[in-house]
């Protein structure tokens, strides 16, 4: 549901006020997730999980756009920041969602980690009005519509798709792959897998070189990845153990450079639509994390090994290399 609703939700972020998004829609799921615990029957939760859905929507892309107003002359080192908080949270709330449902009962996992969201809306209230005033304009739905004719937009977010589709990838078959490489020790496996997503630390990395280092041109962050991607993915089923490190390392350099479609997108639509263009690079990030887990295990189910998978995975990055390379400097 929240996939759906990414770009009309970016149509009303340029048209209203975000902020006012974030506040209804916060309230919305806080109350969602009370009802979960009240009425806590199977068909209930999967209905009101189903609404709650429609929050992310209108939540992350208007997020990001307040962040990149609130940090203008900082832009990408903001982002990335940003985009290390929803990892983040997920892996506190799978870490800390079964002590709390051991203790209180499974129904009120929900409720645990939207209650401090009460505490928090003040604290965003006071921050977020300090932000400059949002330049509005008016515009029609087919405004909207033809400021998605841009091909370099759709290149940005194809590219965007395919570093998802790549962290995904590794993150969601890491420990099948370590399994199948004879790794059955639990803390070895577990530590092992675990790098991968605690490697949200490398997408701050990647927003700061982005304003430092390749600030002349931030398009230099991917094709750097991808690069190393390509290699990585070829020589890992000839490796065996040994090829181990170059699969956290791609998990890892997939999200070196999530920030930077971000930043390179925004200029490209007219200021007016910036949160529908950051409604977009979330709306291509989710179907190319959709996509990717499951058609590699169908790729491994077809072949037996993860030979296919990890070649599909090469070839997505190539063709990402050449794409971002056909852009423009930004």
């Amino acid at each position: 549901m929240a996939l759906r609703l990414q770009l009309p939700a970016g149509y009303v972020n340029d048209r209203r006020d975000p902020r006012r998004l974030i506040v209804v829609a916060t309230l919305a799921v806080v109350g969602l997730s009370a009802l979960t615990c009240v009425f806590p029957q199977y068909d209930t939760i999967l209905a009101l999980r189903f609404l709650a859905g429609i929050r992310v929507a209108f939540t992350f892309a208007p997020s990001a756009f307040l962040v990149s107003r609130a940090f203008s002359r900082t832009s990408g080192r903001a982002m990335g920041r940003f985009l290390s908080g929803p990892p983040a949270g997920t892996a506190l709330g799978t870490l800390l969602g079964p002590a709390v449902a051991a203790a209180f009962g499974w129904p009120a996992v929900y409720i645990a980690f939207t209650l401090p969201w009460l505490g928090l809306l003040p604290l965003f209230a006071y921050f977020a009005r300090s932000l400059p005033p949002q330049e509005t304009a008016r515009f029609t739905m087919r405004d909207s519509l033809a400021a998605f004719r841009s091909r370099e937009l759709w290149k940005v977010g194809a590219v965007f798709a395919c570093s998802h589709a790549a962290y995904i990838f590794v993150s969601s078959w890491t420990p099948t792959v370590l399994q199948r490489e004879g790794v059955t020790a639990a803390g070895v496996l577990g530590l092992l897998s675990a790098a991968v997503p605690a490697g949200i630390l490398s997408r701050p990395v990647g927003s700061y070189l982005q304003e430092r280092r390749f600030a002349a041109d931030k398009r230099r962050i991917p094709m750097v990845a991808f690069a190393v991607t390509i290699a990585a993915s070829l020589a890992i089923p000839f490796l065996g153990l040994c090829g181990i490190p170059l699969l956290v390392l791609g998990g890892l350099l997939a999200q070196f450079p999530l920030s930077v479609y971000h930043v390179l997108s925004a200029p490209i639509m007219p200021p007016r639509f910036t949160g529908s263009a950051y409604a977009l690079m979330n709306t291509v990030r989710l179907i190319g994390g959709a996509i990717s887990p499951g058609l590699g295990g169908s790729l491994r189910d077809a072949t037996g090994t993860f030979v296919a998978s990890l070649a599909r995975m090469a070839a997505a990055a190539l063709l990402a290399l050449v794409s971002i390379r056909m852009t423009r400097e930004r």
